[in-house]
């Protein structure tokens, strides 16, 4: 007996008065996808925009969904469509899951992590959930699976990732290109995949395009802006293995050439209702305040190339330095620490009138957006929990903000503050420590850039809440002496300014 031939699976129906061309189709859902995620994530992307005019380290984020397109593009040839199943509940589901996750995060985790905000850019993790799941709405959930590869880089490519890779590969320009060309590596992986190695071995070498780039930048134009480091080699990259993948054919299985792309058959108007509805919601949640946060404060005090001057009443007892500044802050950061005693005591400083002790930790970047990326915290590896700030005038136009940090480990409260200002493309971050033990060699926390640390920190308030990290019960028992001695501070800085012109 002559088993019954299963006939080839139906063209998924286009969407209603759209001419009956499957490609057509698809790229009118996709089109739909991409209109309401930049509608509702407007404020993430204007923010992603501000970041790459002032030449931040989180302009390389446009790489992302070009890397995406290589990367998708690729699969889609080689890897042939499964059978077309249908399951239209399941879909839902999950597609419902998925945009309820994306709204969680961005109107939840964004807001928890906000002192982190640019550092970890959740709502760009938002972003993607959201795309994530009105794509199974529009194409079905086994259409959306079967680009997982592209999905899990993505989500390893945005800033959070980007950051950790810059950090290990030592920090500065070519740090970040080189995190950048990562993100095209593997784009250019998931595209061409092993089971054509003639084919793989031509993108690789196309892909080698971008570290050719790299190197030539790094040896004539060494100087030029870390997003053209970024861009360029990318760009480069991402053009010529999309060349090699266009010219170079592959054979397409025969039970491929029968199939057809998995599209979700019905209510696709409905879930494109859904998906509108979805991102209304988003839209109408604000960011945290302090993403936007305002330029630096413009400053004649700042003096690069010598320390900080010592205000009246204060004198230098010990410097150091730090590599880790190079790290976070680009390749010509600096990080200078001093340790400075009062000429005498003060009773109200100190029950016993002894001259109390503070540390001054100055660092200076070329990349001022930096500042904004990484905060303060994430200098220092200790097991603090930090008190609410408060702002306090510091004089001549400069701003500073007070709080405390407890460490349950050492018992011990440290009382902070700290500001930032700039000049002709530089600027500089100091953060005054003081100490609750008054005695000569009580301890000061060590910067050494532990961004592990910091992280630990972050997945801490994740599991356990907020709590973790912030200390409600905090009292500011230092705050009058910082804040004479920040005035002082920045009443010197001008003084030595002025001083140098001369």
């Amino acid at each position: 007996m002559t088993p019954p031939v299963e006939a080839p699976p139906a063209e998924s129906p286009p969407i209603a008065g759209v001419v009956g061309d499957p490609t057509l189709s698809r790229l009118v859902r996709w089109a739909l996808i991409a209109a309401i995620t930049v509608l509702a994530f407007a404020d993430s992307l204007r923010i992603s925009l501000d970041n790459t005019r002032v030449n931040g380290i989180n302009g390389y984020t446009w790489i992302i969904p070009a890397s995406a397109v290589l990367a998708a593009g690729g699969l889609a040839r080689r890897k042939a469509a499964a059978a077309r199943i249908d399951d239209r509940q399941t879909d839902v589901i999950v597609a419902v899951m998925v945009l309820t996750f994306a709204v969680l995060v961005y109107g939840v985790l964004t807001p928890r992590y906000a002192a982190f905000y640019l550092m970890l850019r959740l709502d760009l993790v938002a972003m993607v959930l959201f795309v994530v799941g009105a794509g199974i709405l529009l194409f079905g959930l086994r259409a959306v699976v079967r680009f997982n590869p592209v999905w899990a880089m993505t989500i390893l490519a945005l800033p959070w990732g980007y950051h950790i890779a810059v950090i290990e590969l030592g920090g500065g320009k070519t740090a970040g290109g080189v995190a950048a060309l990562m993100i095209t590596a593997a784009a250019t992986a998931i595209a061409v995949g092993t089971d054509d190695l003639r084919v793989a071995a031509a993108a690789a070498v196309a892909w080698s395009v971008g570290p050719l780039a790299l190197l030539v930048i790094v040896a004539l134009r060494p100087d030029t802006s870390l997003l053209l480091y970024q861009q360029i080699p990318t760009l480069a990259s991402i053009v010529c293995v999309s060349a090699v993948l266009l010219v170079q054919p592959r054979p397409v299985p025969a039970a491929a050439a029968t199939r057809t792309d998995p599209l979700t058959t019905t209510d696709v108007w409905w879930g494109s209702l859904l998906v509108a509805a979805v991102g209304i919601a988003v839209a109408a949640i604000p960011l945290p305040p302090g993403t936007r946060l305002p330029p630096l404060p413009q400053s004649d005090g700042i003096v690069v190339g010598q320390l900080p001057a010592p205000p009246a009443g204060w004198h230098v007892v010990e410097t150091g330095s730090y590599d880790v500044a190079r790290r976070l802050y680009g390749g010509n950061a600096t990080l200078d620490r001093q340790k400075l005693v009062a000429d005498v005591g003060n009773p109200e400083w100190d029950k016993f009138g002894r001259p109390r002790t503070v540390v001054v930790d100055t660092v200076t970047t070329d990349w001022p957006m930096s500042l904004r990326v990484f905060p303060p915290q994430v200098l220092f590896a200790v097991n603090e929990r930090l008190s609410e700030r408060r702002r306090v005038d510091l004089g001549h136009g400069v701003t500073g903000e007070l709080l405390t940090a407890v460490d349950d480990d050492l018992l011990l409260t440290w009382s902070l503050l700290e500001f930032e200002w700039g000049k002709d493309g530089l600027a500089q971050r100091f953060i005054v420590a003081s100490v609750d033990n008054h005695e000569p060699d009580a301890p000061f926390p060590e910067p050494n850039g532990a961004a592990g640390k910091t992280l630990s920190q972050i997945f801490a308030i994740f599991f356990r809440g907020s709590s973790v990290v912030y200390d409600e019960t905090s009292s500011f028992k230092d705050a009058d002496m910082l804040t004479e001695f920040g005035r002082g501070f920045v009443e010197a800085q001008m003084h030595s300014a002025a001083a140098g012109s001369r």
